[in-house]
C-alpha cells in the first residue's frame, strides 16, 4: 500500500470502505423493514400463575385479629406468661423462617 501525503488519511487508510457499508446498510434498513414489528414481547405462561397467587395473597390479612386480640386479652389480665426457652424458640423460629402457632 501507498500513502500519498496529499490525500488525506481517512482515504489513505480504507477505513472509509467500512463506513460507507454501514451507512448503506442503515439507508437501506428502513425500506426493507417497513411493516414488520421491530420489537416482540414473549410472556411465559407463569405470568398468570403469578398474577393470580398474588391476588390471592392479598386476600390475606397481615394481621391475625383474633391472635392479637387473644394475647391483649391476656396481657391485660395478667396471664400472658411466657418462658426464657419459648422467647428464644420464637425469635430462632422466626430467623429461621419456622412459625408457630404459639
Amino acid at each position: 500500500m501507498r500513502i500519498d501525503p496529499q490525500i488525506p488519511a481517512s482515504e489513505n487508510s480504507g477505513t472509509n470502505r467500512v463506513h460507507d457499508a454501514q451507512s448503506a446498510a442503515t439507508k437501506a434498513s428502513p425500506s426493507a423493514n417497513a411493516g414488520q414489528p421491530n420489537d416482540t414481547v414473549h410472556l411465559s405462561s407463569d405470568q398468570a400463575t403469578i398474577r393470580q397467587l398474588a391476588a390471592q395473597l392479598s386476600q390475606i390479612p397481615d394481621v391475625r385479629k383474633e391472635r392479637v386480640s387473644a394475647l391483649r386479652l391476656e396481657i391485660q389480665t395478667g396471664q400472658f406468661q411466657r418462658s426464657n426457652d419459648q422467647v428464644a424458640g420464637a425469635i430462632v423460629g422466626q430467623l429461621l423462617g419456622i412459625h408457630s402457632n404459639g
